[in-house]
């Protein structure tokens, strides 16, 4: 056999390469540019059910604005800003404001409460922490309990001093400004965005991207899965998720269309709201992770809309574990509004890939069971290669299940100020993605974590940081505790299960135990 049919059966996958065209852009400045010349921009939707519109010609002068206001507060092309805004248009303003000066972008979701350091407000702890000093860029309504939490928390847990006042500025202060007539001359491989990931219980890393790592994700999004100029877009996760802010704001920039933009509390509290949008807006793209597309169909069972879902070109379904039964079952009951059969694209990527890396379109009710215990998630989008390899990092064969490594364009520059991790998780050039899975006929398939990660609607959450919570109870027997996800057949998410043996109680206070 020649060597050529023995490489065709090892465990790797080389995406396409980049075609000369991709090199019109280099910078995201650039696409903001050439989309403000056109007449496309976003529907903003709001929790209120109010919408607001906003061209990408409004977005530009809206976020020179802001870059005018960040300049007089001192800053340089490369220092870190923390998004910390509460609407899809003052975080989108903000960002490209950041994006329009050099300045780096760093998204952090605001919280419900700050009187507390819960998992909600320490993921804006560990931020400030790590950057030393950074602007917190948010709105009026958020300014003072996150100026009180910064200096109630943020020293508290190492030696990082609190976060000046000072620092803590408003969108629409900065909006106040005259639009600056400058811009930044960015170059590709200069930082860009800085994601803080994994925080939900862990501590979170900074993913660093650069202009060309996102170019080549935005890139792909849109040559693989058809998003065109005359596409519509529909997004309603939040913007500081990875796959929200470049698979579905960025890439409609980069091809110029029109975006719908949902407040993620719409969807939630009303699921067949999604689709009553889709229908209303003609929307081609939109997203969420495989818990939403279980949402829908159990409330489509009790009702009964007139929605005309055929313009629909491409649904991905990502950021979590993708259960091939709740999927068949979301294109059976869509089917008769006109749903295609290949629409819904199982994927995978992750915050340090720039989001989506493999798409499939093959996904069908035709194709797949009810009983399939994993679902193919496709192959690697242009610039981007997959292999497999076992516990020394020595390519598999087909059809082995080993360690997900990838390479290429779209692949972060390294964790900010993590050398130490940098060396764990780069492999000869490889990233290790802390996945399990396997290549068949170069089609990946995932089936499961390396780590112990239990993910839940798409959050990360990390078991031995669940069970020290648990064991952190009175009433515990420390050591016997255990934290899994499980996942009936009929459900569309995992759940959380945990183990643990009490210490014999009078049943009183077992039962202020189990309220706790």
């Amino acid at each position: 056999m020649g060597q050529d049919a023995i490489h065709q059966r090892l465990a790797i996958r080389h995406g396409s390469a980049l075609p000369p065209e991709f090199e019109k852009f280099t910078t995201l400045p650039q696409l903001l540019y050439q989309a403000a010349q056109g007449t496309h921009g976003i529907f903003h939707r709001l929790a209120n059910s109010l919408e607001a519109t906003q061209t990408y010609a409004e977005l530009l002068h809206e976020a020179a604005c802001v870059l005018q206001g960040l300049r007089r507060l001192g800053l340089q092309p490369q220092d870190c800003v923390i998004l910390h805004c509460s609407t899809s248009r003052a975080f989108l303003t903000a960002f490209w404001g950041c994006v329009l000066g050099g300045f780096v972008p760093v998204p952090i979701a605001p919280a419900l409460d700050y009187s507390t350091d819960n998992y909600k407000t320490s993921g804006l702890r560990c931020a400030v922490q790590s950057l030393e000093q950074p602007i917190i860029l948010t709105c009026q309504a958020l300014q003072g309990a996150v100026q009180e939490y910064c200096q109630k928390f943020v020293a508290r847990f190492d030696a990082t001093p609190p976060l000046n006042s000072d620092r803590v500025v408003t969108l629409d202060a900065l909006m106040m400004n005259p639009p600056a007539t400058e811009f930044h001359a960015a170059q590709p491989d200069d930082l860009a965005l800085l994601l803080f990931t994994s925080g939900s219980t862990g501590v979170p890393k900074g993913v660093m991207l650069s202009h060309r790592n996102l170019l080549v994700s935005m890139y792909g999004m849109a040559t693989v899965n058809q998003c065109s100029a005359d596409a519509i877009s529909l997004n309603w996760m939040p913007l500081e998720h990875v796959a929200s802010l470049v698979m579905f704001h960025l890439t409609q920039v980069y091809v110029g269309c029109q975006q719908v933009q949902v407040a993620n509390e719409v969807i939630l509290s009303e699921p067949l709201k999604w689709l009553d949008l889709i229908d209303r807006y003609r929307v081609t793209h939109t997203w969420a992770p495989n818990f939403a597309y279980g949402l829908v169909s159990e409330r489509l069972t009790a009702t009964q809309r007139n929605w005309d879902l055929s313009c629909l070109r491409w649904m991905g379904n990502g950021a979590e574990a993708v259960v091939g039964k709740t999927t068949r079952r979301f294109l059976q009951l869509l089917a008769a509004y006109g749903l295609g059969e290949h629409t819904v694209s199982p994927g995978y990527g992750m915050s340090e890939t720039c989001s989506g890396i493999v798409h499939s379109h093959q996904f069908s009710v035709q194709t797949t069971s009810d009983a399939d215990a994993f679902v193919e998630v496709g192959q690697p989008i242009p610039g981007v290669s997959l292999r497999i390899v076992d516990a020394e990092n020595h390519l598999v064969a087909e059809g082995t299940i080993g360690r997900l490594q990838v390479r290429g364009e779209t692949v972060m520059q390294g964790y900010y100020n993590r050398p130490d991790l940098n060396q764990q998780v780069f492999v000869d050039g490889w990233l290790d993605t802390g996945d399990l899975g396997y290549l068949n006929a170069g089609r990946l398939t995932i089936t499961g974590r390396q780590k112990e990660v239990i993910i839940i609607n798409g959050v990360n959450y990390y078991n031995h940081d669940i069970e020290a919570a648990v064991e952190a109870l009175s009433g515990i027997t420390v050591s016997f505790t255990a934290a899994c996800a499980v996942r009936r057949l009929e459900d569309a998410t995992d759940q959380l299960a945990i183990f643990s043996v009490p210490i014999r109680l009078p049943q009183r206070q077992k039962h202020r135990m189990r309220k706790r």
